[in-house]
């Protein structure tokens, strides 16, 4: 009831931006000309199929490749009325030194094998004849994929506890055996004194056996220190971080309550990728109109693009990485302001649509916070994608330059860290702004106290959490695709493997999407909730 709009300068900044996204648009609706992008144009400058050249809608290049720099060379063009349906062949003829023989063939032998060989017209039209046969089935996946998702956080609600025991003790026999293999490889353990040594080494794989390596000691040494370390490190941390485990199970399994509790955010979720996809299509639309507003260079015979175009073009791609953040942040927002009221109420089971009124709650008060935080995010995303671009041109100048490799490496390495952490931040600073109502700066502080104070729960449950979202991911695409593959084959569990790989390649990407979209809330729902047990306990 307390809440107050945060942010609200960055707010009316953002509106300002988009604004002129607006007059960018406008810009290029008005200059630019994309047929020229559909048809390409003359060596004139003509659009094809437009002006001096109507009906003439097929480009021409009589002279594609340039003899004097060896390179291609599109400059010349023209425009014609058709192409006509036939195929142009060019064969590489190998000459072979000391072959003393001659063979003579009817030049019809060529074209009698010519339909044998399928172009990317025909393989484009096989993928295209799988999609259309099996449509309903791709489509029938991505709800498939959203019950497996429901099916996979009802599992962690009711077995998470032993499931993470099993993985962590799995884990533990897993890193205790290798140093124990590569101990015994290295010299450290004497095999023959080994209870049932001899009996066991019958059942080892062809060309293993318990005896020292004589090649490679120095490695293998190297390796069994490692693992040890490795094993002792994961030892210590599983008893004296036992009871952090405990909680971050508790954590988990209150998180997938939430989560079948208000299955409705699935929806916004759903939503909030229908306006992401929204944006990317609006910024394509406006930059092949960018694209095509250049002006003709005779002496080039292209069409160039003067400074003023190439900063709008600049303008409107920081655009994209700003809307793309927003909307991003807005549904973090929205995710953990509805995690937070379910954790916070007593009645759980009456809650009268907590996503709706978290999405209120955020666009009223807390879109100067969303704004504020992705500007951020999209500035250090600018920031690298310039740096690519430089990276780019030295490595065009130099490019056996070591120098130039190594300096990339590290300025990638560096600003990705940097995006890394400050994503961080600026999703725990949200979950702090759903909670309490507090701006942008305040909250960011307030969250990484709170998480500084909390530092070996929060990296307890980061662990914990990251297990389970691999596995997730893996359980979710494969179970969908094994039910969408027995639909395809008609339930035969025989043939299985018979369906076709190229819907099948689709169904995964979309189960694997889905899947990915499902465990973002359900880690946002994580941490909001250990947010609030947090601040609850203290």
């Amino acid at each position: 009831q307390d809440r107050k709009c945060t942010n609200v300068l960055c707010l009316l900044f953002f509106i300002c931006f988009w604004f002129g996204m607006l007059v960018v648009g406008i810009v290029g609706f008005v200059k630019g000309n994309p047929n020229r992008l559909r048809y390409g144009y003359d060596f004139l400058g003509r659009t094809c199929g437009y002006g001096d050249v109507k009906g003439l809608k097929y480009l021409y290049y009589p002279f594609p490749y340039n003899s004097t720099s060896s390179s291609t060379d599109l400059t010349w063009a023209v425009c014609l009325k058709d192409c006509g349906l036939t195929n142009a062949s060019m064969l590489s003829i190998i000459k072979i030194q000391g072959v003393g023989a001659n063979a003579t063939t009817d030049s019809s032998s060529f074209s009698s094998v010519m339909s044998s060989f399928e172009g990317p017209q025909q393989s484009f039209a096989y993928l295209t004849d799988q999609i259309q046969e099996k449509w309903g089935v791709i489509v029938a996946s991505a709800g498939i994929a959203l019950g497996v998702s429901l099916l996979y956080a009802l599992m962690l609600r009711l077995a998470a506890k032993p499931i993470t025991f099993a993985v962590l003790i799995f884990t533990w026999f897993l890193l205790g055996g290798a140093t124990a293999i590569l101990s015994i490889k290295a010299g450290f353990i004497d095999s023959s004194q080994l209870p049932g040594s001899s009996y066991s080494s019958s059942y080892l794989p062809a060309g293993f056996t318990f005896q020292q390596a004589q090649q490679n000691q120095n490695l293998v040494i190297a390796a069994a220190v490692i693992c040890g370390v490795i094993f002792l490190i994961y030892t210590l941390l599983f008893i004296f971080l036992f009871k952090r485990v405990l909680i971050a199970i508790e954590v988990i399994e209150l998180a997938s309550e939430c989560i079948m509790t208000i299955p409705s955010v699935f929806v916004f979720c759903i939503f909030q990728w229908l306006v992401m996809i929204s944006l990317f299509v609006w910024w394509i639309f406006v930059m092949l109109y960018l694209v095509a507003a250049g002006s003709w260079d005779a002496n080039a015979h292209q069409y160039v693009w003067d400074t003023a175009l190439q900063r709008v073009m600049i303008y409107h791609f920081f655009g994209l990485l700003w809307g793309r953040s927003f909307i991003l942040a807005i549904g973090n927002l929205v995710v953990a302001g509805a995690s937070a009221e379910w954790f916070l109420v007593d009645d759980k089971l009456n809650l009268v649509l907590p996503v709706l009124s978290s999405f209120r709650r955020t666009l009223r008060y807390h879109s100067g916070t969303a704004a504020l935080g992705s500007f951020i995010i999209a500035v250090v995303q600018m920031i690298r994608w310039i740096f690519r671009y430089y990276m780019y041109q030295l490595k065009k100048m130099n490019p056996d330059s070591k120098i130039v490799k190594v300096l990339a490496f590290i300025g990638e390495c560096c600003l990705a860290c940097l995006e890394r952490f400050l994503n961080f931040i600026n999703k725990n600073a949200y979950i702090q702004t759903a909670i309490t109502g507090a701006g942008f700066w305040t909250a960011a502080v307030a969250a990484f106290n709170l998480l500084v104070r909390n530092c070996l729960r929060i990296g307890t449950l980061n662990i914990v959490a990251t297990i389970y979202i691999y596995i997730g991911k893996l359980f979710i695409a494969l179970v969908t695709g094994i039910i969408c593959a027995l639909i395809m084959v008609g339930g035969d569990y025989g043939n299985v493997t018979d369906a076709p790989v190229f819907p099948m390649t689709i169904i995964l990407l979309i189960a694997f999407g889905i899947a990915s979209i499902f465990l973002d809330v359900w880690e946002i729902c994580i941490d909001t909730i250990f947010q609030c047990y947090c601040m609850d306990e203290e």
